[in-house]
């Protein structure tokens, strides 16, 4: 890991790129016909943003980044945000219509950024990186970019964030005190088991009936992970990553169907044990789905813990807002496959006519600490107060309890290593997530990408077998020696193997 801590208050000023690498075709750009400070034109760039929810003041907020940009690189932003329940109709409706912009918001769970780059919708991006957006080209570490290669080409900027994701068990550690239950003795998922039974008994004898936990949905791959090769880890198509020291039926084959592992059918076990000592409320599997009940329960104490996917920093966060205490169980190292850099990238289009100034003004979005925080926390003395020269309070000393911006930690602008911390994060959350970047495993076969076209009708199919079969299975509702057999069977019935096939196909190729 490199330079995560470095905050650059400047940025290389560009001269245009050559006429080679602008392209025509495409709707219109906006006018760039105003001026800065200085008297020097400006150019318009046109920013689509999918984000949740749409601030009230943003036009408020995009007008003082104006001010600043204008100045600083010579460019404006005509800021097009929409609302990711939208976007993710719009925005693909919008590129494939021909409509002009010169940067747009892409990933792998909305305008999915392999299928547009197979439709040469983005722009090429890898040779110019180093001239337009250098300190963000320096500060993002190789395996992110490795990840977001596809043949050999980059088509968008990641947001450096927390390296992979990292599993464990977000609980009430008051609570947890009360009941005189050591969390620091949970190393691995069945070591669990006796902390459900303790939770359990101890609050029924105090006339309660808390709900041990929750989040069951999320918690098969974090009690044995594994790296996804399709880039959909629900899909049949695993590879075993040996720091993790699982999946050892499975050695003799680099691509298996995890749903047919012993560790599958010892984790399904686990859960329906859990399930009928009543650990896990009245409705597991309709519960892990209501996550806004279920955080309403965590709040008022009637749920001890649930499964996350973490970040740095999650569980003091929450520890200021929830009323009692939190803490947090890591049962994985975090993990880095290419699905993880997928999440969230910038895009410059290929129709972009200034794609010089795009770059310029993402390396802005991912080292000015001035931009950074602006477009997370809005206007100082409006939005939000500042705390020191490294904090900001979104409330202003309480007194704000909607204050019309705030993205607190906004991993969708970019990098939020260039920013000013709201002060529900701890003063060293960078620290924080520099230890945990620096203790992600690489998953072996980080940079491959799956082309699902080969086997679409398989995917459609077995992706429709497993939403029938996995929730039940893992929240504990059935019986997984009866149930997995039924599972596996409908798996090979619908094409499992003519998925697996085209998975080492592809992987061959790759290598």
């Amino acid at each position: 890991m490199n330079k995560m801590m470095k905050r650059v208050t400047s940025i290389l000023l560009a001269t245009t790129l050559t006429a080679g690498l602008l392209a025509s075709c495409g709707g219109k750009s906006a006018s760039s016909t105003s001026k800065n400070s200085k008297g020097e034109d400006v150019t318009t760039l046109t920013w689509y943003m999918s984000i949740n929810p749409v601030a009230a003041d943003t036009k408020k907020v995009i007008d003082k980044l104006n001010e600043y940009t204008k100045d600083k690189i010579n460019v404006e932003i005509d800021y097009k945000v929409i609302a990711n329940s939208d976007y993710s109709e719009k925005m693909p409706n919008l590129i494939n219509a021909g409509e002009y912009f010169d940067i747009c918001f892409t990933s792998n769970w909305t305008t999915d950024y392999l299928q547009f780059v197979g439709k040469d919708a983005f722009l090429n991006i890898k040779e110019d990186l180093p001239k337009y957006a250098k300190e963000t080209y320096d500060l993002i570490p190789k395996a992110l970019w490795d990840a977001v290669t596809v043949n050999g080409g980059i088509y968008g900027v990641p947001s450096y964030k927390e390296m992979g994701t990292q599993g464990g068990i977000l609980y009430n550690s008051d609570m947890a005190k009360e009941y005189g239950i050591d969390m620091s003795k949970v190393k691995t998922f069945d070591d669990y088991t006796e902390v459900l039974k303790t939770v359990s008994e101890k609050s029924k004898s105090s006339g309660k009936n808390i709900i041990g936990v929750s989040g069951l949905t999320s918690a098969w791959p974090i009690a044995e992970p594994y790296e996804s090769l399709t880039g959909n880890p629900l899909l049949p198509s695993a590879a075993a990553v040996k720091e993790f020291n699982n999946f050892k039926d499975m050695s003799s084959k680099e691509v298996f169907n995890q749903y047919e592992s012993k560790e599958y059918m010892d984790y399904c076990k686990t859960v329906y044990g859990w399930n009928k000592a009543g650990y896990l409320g009245g409705d597991p599997a309709n519960y892990d789905t209501d996550t806004a009940n279920r955080d309403n329960d965590f709040n008022n104490g009637a749920l001890f813990s649930y499964f996350i996917q973490y970040a740095p920093g999650t569980a003091e966060a929450m520890s200021k807002t929830t009323g009692h205490g939190v803490g947090f169980v890591p049962l994985m190292d975090p993990l880095f496959e290419t699905r993880s850099a997928m999440g969230g990238l910038l895009a410059v289009s290929s129709a972009s006519e200034h794609p010089d100034k795009a770059l310029e003004f993402i390396n802005l979005l991912n080292t000015d600490e001035y931009v950074g925080t602006l477009i997370r926390h809005g206007i100082e003395g409006e939005h939000h107060s500042a705390v020191g020269e490294k904090q900001v309070d979104k409330t202003m000393g309480g007194t704000l309890t909607n204050n019309g911006y705030d993205y607190t930690y906004g991993w969708q602008f970019g990098t939020p290593f260039n920013q000013k911390w709201d002060i529900s994060y701890p003063e060293n959350i960078e620290e924080l997530f520099q230890a945990y970047n620096d203790s992600a495993i690489i998953a072996p076969h980080n940079g491959f990408t799956f082309d699902a076209v080969p086997v679409e009708t398989q995917v459609s199919a077995l992706t429709n077998v497993v939403s029938e079969y996995r929730p039940s299975l893992e929240t504990g509702a059935v019986d997984p020696e009866q149930y997995i057999p039924k599972f596996l069977e409908a798996l090979k019935s619908n094409g499992v193997d003519d998925l697996l096939k085209e998975v080492e196909r592809q992987l061959e190729e790759h290598k």
